[in-house]
Parts: C-alpha cells; sequence; structure tokens
C-alpha cells in the first residue's frame, strides 16, 4: 500500500502555470522563425497546429487523474486537506478503485479543485470501508503529511488505544477513543456520528475531518504535537 496521498495546494497550480508559459513563449519563437526564414502561409499555419497540439499535450500531462466519467459514478471536487484514503472511506470503497477509475498514476498526489468519479452507489456510506494495518499506518493513511503531529496527539491522548475511555463526563460527553473525541457531542457532527468512536479507523477519519474543519489546528485537543 503506498504512502497516503495528499493534496498538492496553489503553488502547485501556479508551477504548473509557469511551464504553460514556457512553452506558449516556445512556439512563439517557433512560428516566428518561419515567418523570418519565408516560409509559406500553409507552412507557416502547420507550424502554429503542431504547437498548439504540444500545449494541448503539456496542460493533459500537467493534470493528471483527469476522470472518465462512466454511469454510476459520483463526482467528487477535491477540496484541501483531502486525501485519497479520507475520501474513499467516506464513500465505502477503497483508495485503489478511485485512483484507477480516475487513472491516477502516482495515488500519493492529487489536487485541489481535481475532479474526481467514485465508484459504486454513488452515496456516502454510513459504515466505511475498513483498512487493514497498525494504528499508526491508519494515522498516516488518513492524515497524510500531518500523520507524525497527528500521532504525537493520539499517543498523548490515548496512548494510541483505540478503546480509550475518559470516565470525567464533559456536558454529559465522555471523551472516546484513539483521539480521545467527545461522544456524542463532538462525535455526532462527523461522517462517522453513525459509528463507533472506539473503532480505529472511524476516530482517525472523525479526528481528521474536526482538524481540517479547524484550520488544521489542533485547538480542541488538550495535547499538542
Amino acid at each position: 500500500m503506498p504512502a497516503q496521498a495528499y493534496v498538492r495546494g496553489d503553488s502547485s497550480w501556479r508551477h504548473v502555470g509557469c511551464l504553460v508559459k514556457e512553452d506558449i513563449l516556445q512556439i512563439h519563437q517557433y512560428i516566428r522563425k518561419f515567418v523570418q526564414q519565408g516560409h509559406s502561409v500553409k507552412k507557416i499555419a502547420f507550424g502554429a497546429l503542431f504547437g498548439l497540439l504540444i500545449l494541448g499535450a503539456v496542460i493533459g500531462v500537467n493534470n493528471p487523474g483527469a476522470p472518465a466519467h462512466a454511469a454510476g459514478c459520483n463526482g467528487y471536487t477535491v477540496r484541501s486537506g483531502d486525501t485519497l484514503g479520507g475520501i474513499a472511506s467516506r464513500y465505502g470503497v477503497s483508495w485503489g478503485s478511485i485512483a484507477s477509475y480516475n487513472n491516477i498514476g502516482n495515488p500519493n498526489l492529487i489536487y485541489a479543485g481535481q475532479t474526481l468519479c467514485i465508484p459504486g452507489r454513488g452515496a456516502v456510506s454510513s459504515a466505511p470501508a475498513q483498512p487493514s494495518g497498525s494504528v499508526t499506518g491508519l494515522i498516516y493513511q488518513v492524515f497524510g503529511a500531518y500523520a507524525p503531529a497527528a500521532i504525537r496527539v493520539a499517543m498523548c491522548e490515548s496512548s494510541l488505544n483505540p478503546g480509550a475511555y475518559n470516565s470525567i463526563s464533559i456536558g454529559g460527553s465522555h471523551a472516546s477513543g484513539l483521539f480521545q473525541i467527545l461522544y456524542p457531542s463532538t462525535w455526532s457532527g462527523t461522517s462517522q456520528a453513525g459509528g463507533s468512536p472506539y473503532n480505529a479507523w472511524s476516530n482517525i477519519v472523525a479526528a481528521h475531518e474536526i482538524f481540517v474543519r479547524d484550520g488544521y489546528s489542533w485547538r480542541e485537543w488538550q495535547c499538542q504535537p
């Protein structure tokens, strides 16, 4: 299983923009050379068409994973902070099937604004697929680049114990599971509300949602990375 995919943001698109700009300049120089050498209008037109084809190929290469939408697929637009594993868990499918359907050559890299075709029923599952692996491995699948900090928080909160429970009541709720999320209060506001906070994968997905919702901060946790 590959390292978890995570979103590349605006800086990546700026880089792609620079590549396209360079190619446009090269095409312009190519056509200008044709004119200076006295080539016929027909040859100039051919050169311009050839240049446009090159430009189209470059844009296609730099925008990988463009899905071929098929019947039975549900469109999903990638948001900043999304991971392929996290998206897959919300739809009850595997990250591998999403990568395959969308021709994603590198499953460790998806882009904010990218539209994915989610295979299957096209509805969010209340019982997401449960990947196997160690607790830290599951955290890496969901948190991606933020996993080292997430592991430190979970270690402090629960000693990486999915069954951890705090008997102290806070407004009728108790800190539960791997990331000690308040159940039922905070838990009910996540996509995992229908599941158990003591399920390691569900707790990790819920913690990631809270982390992203709070602007990629750990402000709702007593432990800090």
